[in-house]
């Protein structure tokens, strides 16, 4: 059966890249044609043209501001008339009308969320939805949505496998991200006004500003500390350069994050603080409660400096760190949400009210948010 699965979600690579990843291995694995809802953004054709997904344009685009219920009327015409047979959300107020459509529709809602606090989009569509694929332990959760969720990771693209470090010298990876690559890259440059590299350590740096920041006083800005960097607006594979590094700093974000621990690698992270639910410094303090990062707290620059002089002079801490990180890592974790997926729409199909449990699962302990291999 040719099922039509329509993927919707915010516009952020936090968003796009999994669901690029997911729509690969759903279409890979025979479980379905995914459509992507078309915003008309840009980020959104690049990852429907790599993905090899059709696209279907959002009836309220370029329509103005329109009502809520509007919205959801329209997108229940849309999922009517492009036979779609199951809505997968990533995230983001986009998701909220097709998502509700779906519901009404009694069409099957799959949710991803990405982060250690669930967003405000999927609080909502969490009281519908058939199946909460999480990144994550939750940091609150309710019993239903315990009930209704599976850890089996975020998804991420073709590359981020674990490896081991490379050798000398020391390579640092800084990643601005999509948000806020200003103030990172304001805070590492100061970080690197001290003494950084141990003793007769040489290092080697490869720094991602973000499309919108100038380039000429960064890399002014590296030479006059006399350290080695290039300097760039955006990485064009980001899975080569971390599997190129020994440590990464940026953002905190729930796809970005499992990418590290996919490939394995150790990270100074700088949350993102603009957001009210601080979903980003939780994200980061579960990995730093696991060892395989540090976290920028408004600390003093030079105390940050002394700290990663520290591990970097100490290999085997770092070799622990990586070996922490992919402990968490899941870079299969689109090919086992494809197949749960799988699994719950045939079930569906034949009427059947059991589910069996698909490999690599973990369950939520609903005291205290730990998981457990199935």
């Amino acid at each position: 059966m040719n099922r039509r699965i329509l993927f919707v979600g915010g516009h952020t690579g936090g968003h796009l890249f999994p669901a690029e990843a997911l729509a690969h291995s759903i279409l890979e694995m025979g479980e379905g044609t995914p459509v992507l809802l078309d915003h008309g953004r840009e980020q959104e054709k690049n990852v429907f043209q790599k993905a090899g997904m059709e696209k279907v344009l959002a009836p309220w685009r370029g329509k103005g501001r329109l009502s809520s219920a509007t919205k959801v009327f329209a997108a229940r015409k849309l999922l009517r008339e492009e036979k779609i047979d199951a809505v997968i959300c990533m995230g983001a107020f986009p998701c909220i009308a097709p998502g509700l459509a779906a519901a009404t529709l009694r069409k099957p809602l799959f949710l991803l969320e990405q982060n250690r606090v669930m967003g405000k989009a999927n609080r909502i569509l969490a009281l519908f939805a058939s199946k909460i694929f999480l990144s994550m332990p939750l940091l609150k959760s309710s019993r239903s949505i315990r009930a209704r969720s599976a850890i089996l990771g975020c998804p991420v693209r073709d590359g981020f496998q674990p490896t081991g470090l490379p050798e000398e010298p020391l390579r640092l990876v800084v990643m601005g991200g999509s948000q806020g690559a200003r103030e990172v890259n304001q805070k590492v440059l100061e970080i690197f006004s001290h003494d950084v590299a141990p003793h007769g350590t040489s290092l080697d740096i490869l720094h991602q500003i973000g499309p919108k920041e100038a380039l000429e006083p960064i890399v002014d800005s590296w030479a006059k500390l006399g350290i080695p960097a290039r300097v760039v607006p955006f990485i064009q594979n980001p899975a080569r350069a971390m599997r190129d590094a020994h440590f990464v700093m940026g953002r905190a974000g729930g796809s970005t994050l499992a990418e590290l621990n996919s490939v394995g690698r150790p990270s100074l992270l700088f949350p993102l603080r603009s957001h009210s639910d601080q979903h980003q410094l939780h994200n980061a303090r579960y990995l730093e409660d696991h060892g395989c990062a540090l976290v920028f707290d408004e600390q003093n620059s030079a105390f940050l400096a002394d700290q990663l002089r520290n591990l970097f002079g100490r290999p085997d801490r770092l070799c622990s760190m990586v070996k922490s990180a992919q402990a968490l890592g899941s870079p299969d974790a689109s090919k086992r949400i494809a197949e749960m997926i799988g699994v719950l729409l045939r079930c569906r199909e034949s009427g059947r009210m059991s589910v069996p449990q698909v490999s690599g699962e973990k369950n939520i302990h609903p005291a205290h948010g730990k998981v457990k291999e199935a």
